[in-house]
C-alpha cells in the first residue's frame, strides 16, 4: 500500500541548479557575415609551419633513436 510516487512536482527539474533564471532572444532578421569575409590571415601567411614541424619531428625521432641505442 506504499506510493511510488514522490512528494515532487511533475514539472520540477532534475537538477534546479542548471535551471536558466533569464530567457534570451535573439534577433533572427539580422545576419551575420561569413567567417570566411572576415578572416584576417594573408596569402601564403602560415605556410611555414610544416616544414618547421617536419625539422622539429626529425630531431625528435633522431634524439630517441640516439637514446634507446
Amino acid at each position: 500500500m506504499s506510493d511510488d510516487r514522490r512528494d515532487e512536482p511533475a514539472d520540477a527539474p532534475l537538477n534546479p541548479a542548471l535551471k536558466s533564471s533569464t530567457e534570451t532572444v535573439y534577433p533572427t532578421k539580422e545576419s551575420t557575415p561569413a567567417p570566411i569575409e572576415t578572416a584576417s590571415a594573408k596569402e601564403n601567411e602560415g605556410e611555414g609551419w610544416p616544414v618547421l614541424w617536419l625539422a622539429v619531428t626529425i630531431v625528435c625521432v633522431a634524439l630517441a633513436v640516439y637514446f634507446l641505442i
